[in-house]
């Protein structure tokens, strides 16, 4: 086990996130870090004059992971 500290807002982003996959927030970020350690990466484009994002593996995105990038990208 490891303790780790991290910014409250994002704490709760996580927690937000989590809850809406039905996980628990231990699962979340546990699964987030396997993927980021594991080399998954968002290709982002614009096709059609649309945004899009292609990930490289068969794992669904997250809908509020998507709306939080396109506000962050300013769409």
């Amino acid at each position: 086990m490891t303790t780790l500290m991290i910014d409250d807002e994002l704490g709760q982003q996580a927690k937000r996130t989590a809850a809406a996959q039905g996980k628990t927030l231990d699962e979340f970020v546990r699964e987030v870090l396997q993927q980021a350690l594991h080399g998954e990466k968002l290709t982002r484009c614009v096709r059609n004059g649309l945004p899009v994002m292609q990930s490289q593996s068969a794992t669904p995105i997250d809908p509020l992971v998507v709306k939080r990038v396109l506000e962050e990208e300013g769409f």
